[in-house]
């Protein structure tokens, strides 16, 4: 084989391998730290723990050599994320953070929107930047003129669009899971 055809080779490979890894998010202490999503960076913390709240960076086990970075949430060009102390971050998964329900894709990015999951069920994290920018809205939200209803039980449906049913408190929704005006 060539040398150039070595060399365009060792450059495709070493560009496959980095699209593998989510190259959009880095961890870099340089990057403004924020305890909510969003330009607004705003919101109001539980004081109490929460149940589902996942991330305590309390290690017995740390080592003074390992890296260690100051948790919250960042910005890339592809979006919001959060970073654990250790580097790490959520991807591909629901996680609570201080009260508030958010889905990462599997890039570990911050999903806004409507959102199906695997099994079909669709939810609608807030893509307003005001202070809670990201997550899961329950109850009556109005999107685009027309009010859904969200399940508010913590039971492993919250946040669920309730579909061709009657709300908790009375309404009737079709099968986009509008109100249904009579």
């Amino acid at each position: 084989m060539g040398r150039f055809k070595k060399k365009l080779l060792m450059i495709t490979s070493i560009l496959w391998i980095a699209g593998m890894f989510s190259t959009n998010v880095l961890a870099d202490n340089g990057q403004t730290v924020r305890d909510f999503p969003g330009w607004n960076g705003s919101g109001t913390k539980q004081v109490e723990s929460v149940d589902g709240s996942v991330d305590c960076w309390e290690d017995d086990d740390f080592d003074d050599d390992e890296p260690y970075y100051q948790r919250g949430w960042r910005y890339s060009p592809a979006g919001w994320w959060f970073q654990y102390s250790d580097g790490m971050w959520p991807n591909n998964t629901w996680k609570n953070f201080d009260g508030r329900w958010y889905r990462f894709d599997s890039g570990g990015h911050l999903i806004t929107g409507w959102y199906t999951g695997q099994n079909g069920s669709q939810f609608y994290l807030n893509p307003v930047d005001d202070g809670t920018l990201g997550a899961m809205r329950i109850g009556w939200q109005i999107i685009n003129g027309k009010a859904y209803y969200f399940n508010t039980m913590s039971d492993g449906s919250m946040g669920k669009l309730l579909v061709n049913t009657v709300t908790p408190d009375g309404y009737q929704v079709g099968a986009d899971g509008a109100l249904l005006l009579k």
